[in-house]
């Protein structure tokens, strides 16, 4: 029985290492849960928005326990806890800009005021900046003790370089110091992009492909002396190679007023430095298109069990081209690798016909350009030079880590948004990022990083379907309330706006399933899952039997209910060590269960057999012992059927294949042996008359058995009479000229 159980063993062996294969090459992971939740449990919020017009719904700003939401001619104060609507502002339209906007061929869904640009100047005072149908204007809101919004006195102002004319592009805007900083387009056709800063009306250089070149922006955020704004462009420094799209961080100072005479309101601090996101080898592959950040926030990519050992960072999102293999990775970057970044050396080329190479440390000028100026228009003149012709690091910033956190290659759906929950303190005594990824076919991925050091291992814990697949993910936002402890996941489509819990830990009903989630916040106390910072979890390594003994709990058979949780003594080791495999998404391997079936009915049928027929755990309930001895011996024969039935079917393969290769080699060699012998000859002379000229010392051609003759015809002048012309049999000559 030993060498059978060996057998089965090899052969499982054989088939899982084939079905490994094939997993790596799966373009989809296999998350720990996998959730579809219902919005019309109580656990799942949703903010009803209009019912008779598509909404549109962008979330641009958030504060205390609130937040406004950007829709189609409305701006909505929305409560984080409870979802509901708290005052809400209508601004549609003048239908004289409408009937325009309709002549310049757009449709009436884009000649509406889509709300773009909104930043709190005050704590009552609220600057916003819509589309207006084609037509960009902005105008402020003052809010009432009541909670209402109301018009100021003031007009309404040109939102030209504030806010872009079309609706489906990208703006970012960010207000610092009491200065508004936008990134956008100036122009109605798209060609104009720039980086303004609104109060000074300071931007980047016009119509400088150096500068700017079909920028996508993505997000902005103001830290320390500087603004940082995110984007996408088609890279200048590349153009000798092929057209490509490089991910960006730019940077500007606070007090940048421009030059005096060179880059007259020109921003003289603007540089910009590639964002490296890549698979790293000799090779790398880039994730090129960066789709949008998190917000700045203090963490650390691995997990630590110091809370101190934190810095400032920002996650993003970045994408392969639409035309390439459809893939997503999440990079995290930190703050101070971008500062390095900006103090090394620039890049530049000497005239339109040089390629882009570093510029040497002797050619920069002192002090280093990248360095705040209180007094911008008193700089150089070579300064200012060199400023304009070099915007570009020659460095780019790498990712933490040196490669991305969690890559997603699949034909149907890319990563779109991502929030991150900072430093979650797990029951392991470890502090983790927890990654809230949202996608554009209407999911939810949450991931960590479980790897030490400078290892990267991300566990995918949930995949969470919120939406509908063709409802993309535009926004996801971690909100938590401690004075409330409430504290849920904010989740956003262009129809949608909800919330869903951070986490379903009460929904795991045993140990080993709490534990096997490997969710940072859910650990196992006593006889429940819940989110605590005390109890039994192992992120790192997820369920195994070295864990607390209070743990070792597994499902038993119940007439009644499917799935019990009992405790039982912990399983002795098998001998046989098969691998197991992952199964598909949300369910468990064929193979995996077909190796503990296989172990647990050997393992009770030798239990049966020391006992003399009893079984140690005794029968089940409503069980007679008798129907529990039947069915161990019907289990022990089932083994040996199964082992027998595999080893027959093997040997009957063997001589099959062996069978019909004999038969196949007789039928070639009659079909060969049947070639007649002219014909055999005819082939050998033939192939080595191509390379043959003359005699060959092993083969004299007999052209007795193959004659072969020509006829030609001699040129005559005048009339060509073909029965006076003797015509000779001429024999081939094989010759070889080199």
């Amino acid at each position: 029985m030993e060498c059978v159980r060996g057998f089965v063993c090899l052969v499982l062996l054989t088939v899982t290492s084939s079905l490994t294969v094939v997993e790596s090459w799966q373009s989809e992971w296999s998350p720990s849960s996998t959730v579809r939740l219902d919005v019309n449990t109580h656990s799942v919020q949703r903010f009803p928005g209009k019912e008779t017009e598509r909404d549109d719904f962008r979330l641009l700003l958030t504060e205390d326990d609130s937040m406004l939401v950007a829709g189609r001619n409305t701006i909505y104060n929305i409560s984080m806890v409870t979802l509901e609507e708290n005052a809400k502002i209508e601004w549609a339209p003048e239908q004289s800009h409408i009937d325009v906007c309709q002549m310049r061929q757009k449709t009436p869904d884009e000649c509406q005021n889509y709300i773009r640009v909104l930043a709190k100047k005050s704590r009552d005072t609220l600057f916003v900046c819509g589309t207006n149908a084609f037509k960009p204007t902005c105008r402020t809101y003052n809010q009432g003790e009541d909670g209402s919004y109301q018009k100021t006195h003031h007009k309404d102002k040109s939102g030209t370089a504030l806010c872009p004319f079309d609706p489906s592009h990208n703006t970012t805007a960010v207000y610092a110091d009491g200065k508004l900083y936008s990134a956008t387009v100036a122009d109605f056709n798209s060609r104009d992009p720039l980086i303004l800063e609104s109060t000074q009306m300071v931007r980047t250089e016009q119509f400088d492909s150096k500068w700017l070149n079909e920028p996508n922006f993505v997000s902005s955020f103001e830290k320390d002396d500087k603004v940082y704004f995110f984007f996408r462009e088609t890279a200048v420094e590349n153009i000798n190679c092929g057209k490509a799209v490089f991910s960006r961080v730019g940077r500007v100072c606070k007090q940048d007023q421009g030059g005096n005479i060179l880059l007259y309101n020109i921003f003289t601090s603007f540089f910009k430095a590639r964002l490296n996101c890549s698979i790293p080898g000799d090779f790398p592959f880039y994730f090129d298109e960066i789709q949008s950040t998190s917000e700045v926030g203090k963490g650390n990519y691995r997990p630590t069990y110091d809370s101190g050992d934190r810095s400032d960072m920002v996650y993003g999102v970045f994408n392969t081209p639409q035309n390439s293999i459809h893939g997503s990775a999440i990079c995290a970057f930190r703050y101070s690798d971008i500062i390095r970044t900006f103090e090394g050396r620039f890049k530049g080329q000497k005239s339109f016909w040089h390629n882009w190479l570093t510029v040497p440390w002797d050619d920069t000028p002192q002090p280093h350009p990248q360095e705040c100026s209180n007094s911008s228009r008193k700089l150089p003149d070579n300064t200012l030079n060199f400023i304009k012709n070099h915007p570009l690091m020659n460095s780019a910033v790498p990712a933490s880590g040196g490669a991305p956190l969690l890559v997603h290659t699949s034909f149907n759906a890319q990563f779109t948004k991502i929030a991150v929950d900072w430093m979650v303190h797990a029951a392991d005594e470890k502090y983790y990022d927890v990654m809230f990824v949202g996608t554009d076919d209407g999911r939810v991925i949450k991931a960590v990083n479980k790897g030490g050091s400078a290892k990267i291992e991300t566990v995918v814990i949930e995949d969470i379907r919120v939406f509908s697949p063709h409802d993309p993910v535009t926004d996801v936002k971690v909100f938590r309330d401690k004075a409330k402890n409430i504290e849920k996941l904010i989740v956003v489509s262009k129809d949608n706006v909800v919330s869903i819990p951070l986490h379903r830990c009460h929904e795991k009903k045993t140990c080993r399933s709490c534990v096997e989630l490997r969710d940072p916040y859910c650990a196992w106390q006593g006889s429940s899952c819940g989110n605590a910072e005390r109890g039994v979890q192992d992120v790192d390594n997820g369920w195994s039997m070295t864990l607390d003994p209070s743990c070792q709990d597994v499902t038993i058979y119940d007439d009644n209910k499917k799935e019990q949780e009992v405790t039982t003594p912990a399983p002795t080791p098998a001998k046989c060590a098969c691998p197991t495999v992952k199964g598909t998404v949300g369910s468990p391997s064929i193979v995996e269960e077909d190796i503990d079936a296989l172990l647990v009915m050997e393992r009770e049928n030798s239990v049966h057999k020391k006992n003399g027929g009893s079984l140690s755990g005794g029968p089940r309930a409503g069980q007679s012992s008798e129907e529990t001895q039947d069915a161990t011996t019907a289990a022990s024969a089932s083994v040996e059927t199964l082992a027998i039935a595999i080893v027959v079917s093997i040997v009957l393969s063997m001589l099959i294949g062996f069978f019909i290769g004999y038969k196949v080699a007789g039928c070639r060699g009659n079909r060969d042996s049947d070639a007649s012998y002219l014909e055999r000859t005819c082939s050998l002379q033939r192939s080595r008359n191509r390379l043959s000229s003359g005699e060959h010392p092993y083969y004299n051609p007999d052209h007795t058995i193959m004659p072969k003759q020509m006829n030609y015809v001699v040129n005559v002048k005048g009339k060509l009479n073909t029965a006076s012309v003797e015509t000779k049999p001429v024999t081939k000559s094989n010759k070889v000229y080199l």
